[in-house]
């Protein structure tokens, strides 16, 4: 009787397992028809079929199965029915590529039809394809089969199965393969360019940016199964130790970045000093984890690291808008966008949130956006930092007051055009002095002082011509090179200058204030008087003006062969 009832029970048991009816398509993971059991101790692949059919394992609620980082080995169930009248073929994955070791028995009535290992801690050539997930294809017999997984790893456990078509495994690596090539492409050309900006300015800032670029790089092909298939294929210990390496050295480079990209170090020395101890201290404690071979703690260490990184980016990004740095905004946002990204990974994975395709690929797409904004705030730091480096080049060369090149810029430009003009090197040097401006200064003031010169500068540039170099010589006085001209010409430009400072009015203690000036020229070829020596005969021509009276032009014509 008891016996009896004990097989009606079982009967009832097993016909409340859900079965997977391969006649229809699945586009999401199957986890919410699957079933499992974890072991207090090791059994084989007979008792776990026997346990599952007797009703022992549990049955998931979610589409994947999610039990974090260092969890027990775990047995999974999934049973499935075929109502088609042959055997059909599908396509299973497990789509992640960090599971150590992976068990796959598959049962038809009371044998195992199917046994697979599989797993990151065997080389990726010992596989029975070139997928980067952990792809198994299915013959499903007629009726009830099932399939029994057993799972062992320290990474995080995360068992997203899907059961796909021919059409439907095609269309997925067709997708993944375009938005992949994309964001490898798009992130490689960013390096490169970076690269060659760090090459060509030796800016610290490019060389870190292109780090941290590199360094997400690695890790991204890292975790999603792309370096173990086409970079370390034959060196599973890196594919189990990479990962969080790769994590830790882009939480560094990106943090380092952002000190250096905001000068932290100026604005709050502090904090400066915690983020590096930060950068310094987990990789530390990482190194020891190594050392131990306690990868569980690794993994730990640089999941927590991740998600520290992003909040210390928005914060470091806070503090530098709060000092109104220019580029924080910018910042800021992609700050914003990794953490985000990241932060809704790094939860899915370690079984905080649901885990999903889009949950997964969170991160990367956070990531991208966080890069190319971080990339177009670092070629703005790189334009206004040119526009000040001009700015300060045209004021090193301008005098500030009239706008009028300084005695500097006066002999860079006319040693150029010296040895530029190798023909007609014939020039008049044209010297111009206020007159009595000393006088303005004590009677009116250093204020109309510089209102004269303001206003003489600016009739000197409406009188210059293209090829004519102009420049504030002294305290009142300016002067004019006149290339390739005859002294009859430079005199009537001088004269028209002078009659126009002239007819100059300025308002001065209720009274207008008119203005004079004299000016001396000195005419020459440059074959046979010396450059200075022209300026030096135009300034005694100049003080000849004003011996005879000022507001005139008295000019010289130097001696030629």
């Amino acid at each position: 009787m008891l016996s009896s009832f004990y097989t009606a029970a079982q009967a009832n048991t097993r016909q409340a397992i859900a079965s997977i009816d391969i006649s229809h398509e699945y586009h999401q993971p199957i986890g919410e028809h699957s079933y499992v059991y974890h072991p207090k101790q090791p059994i084989q692949a007979i008792q776990a079929r026997q346990l599952f059919q007797q009703g022992q394992f549990t049955r998931q609620n979610s589409p994947t199965i999610n039990f974090g980082i260092g969890a027990k080995p775990t047995w999974i169930a999934v049973e499935f029915l075929n109502p088609n009248d042959k055997p059909t073929s599908r396509f299973f994955q497990i789509k992640n590529s960090w599971l150590n070791r992976i068990e796959l028995y598959q049962f038809h009535q009371q044998a195992v039809t199917k046994v697979r290992i599989l797993g990151d801690q065997y080389p990726f050539d010992q596989r029975a394809d070139n997928g980067r997930y952990f792809n198994s294809m299915l013959m499903l017999p007629l009726g009830k089969s099932q399939l029994l997984l057993h799972i062992t790893s320290p990474d995080p456990m995360v068992v997203p199965m899907y059961l796909l078509t021919h059409n439907q495994a095609a269309d997925e690596l067709e997708f993944e393969s375009y938005t992949y090539g994309f964001i490898y492409g798009a992130i490689t050309c960013l390096l490169i360019y970076n690269l060659m900006l760090f090459i060509g300015m030796r800016s610290i800032s490019y060389l870190l940016y292109s780090l941290f670029l590199f360094s997400f790089l690695l890790m991204n092909i890292a975790y999603t199964g792309h370096g173990f298939r086409w970079f370390w294929s034959n060196t599973p210990m890196w594919q189990q130790w990479g990962l969080p390496l790769l994590m830790m050295a882009f939480n560094v480079f990106g943090l380092l970045f952002a000190l250096r990209f905001l000068n932290i170090r100026q604005l709050y020395p502090r904090l400066h000093r915690l983020i590096s101890t930060i950068c310094i201290g987990f990789p530390g404690l990482f190194g020891l984890a190594y050392l131990f071979d306690d990868q569980v703690m690794a993994l730990i260490l640089a999941f927590d690291f991740m998600l520290l990184f992003s909040f210390l980016m928005l914060m470091l990004g806070f503090f530098a808008w709060r000092a109104n740095m220019p580029n924080a905004k910018i910042f800021l946002l992609a700050s914003v966008s990794s953490m985000l990204g990241t932060a809704t990974t790094g939860l899915a994975v370690i079984g905080v949130i649901p885990y999903s395709n889009m949950t997964f690929r969170a991160g990367e797409v956070g990531l991208l956006i966080d890069v190319v904004l971080l990339a177009l705030a670092l070629a703005n730091k790189f334009r206004i930092s040119e526009r000040d480096k001009l700015h300060a080049e045209y004021m090193a060369k301008t005098d500030p007051l009239t706008g009028l090149n300084n005695r500097r810029a006066f002999y860079q430009k006319t040693q150029q055009f010296i040895k530029a003009s190798k023909a007609d090197k014939s020039l008049v040097v044209v010297i111009i002095d206020i007159d009595h401006f000393k006088a303005i200064n004590d009677n009116y003031g250093h204020q109309t002082g510089d209102k004269v010169l303001i206003a003489i500068a600016k009739q000197i540039q409406a009188s210059q011509r293209q090829q004519d170099i102009a420049a504030r010589w002294g305290g009142e006085e300016f002067i004019i090179v006149l290339p390739q001209t005859k002294m009859k010409a430079a005199q009537a430009i001088a004269e028209g200058i002078r009659q126009r400072i002239s007819q100059l009015r300025f308002s001065a203690d209720a009274s207008d204030l008119a203005v004079t000036a004299s000016i001396g020229l000195a005419y020459g070829h440059l074959r046979n008087t010396a450059f200075d020596e022209l300026i030096e005969q135009a300034d005694k021509q100049l003080y000849q003006a004003k011996s005879q009276g000022r507001n005139q032009t008295c000019p010289l014509i130097a001696q030629t062969a």
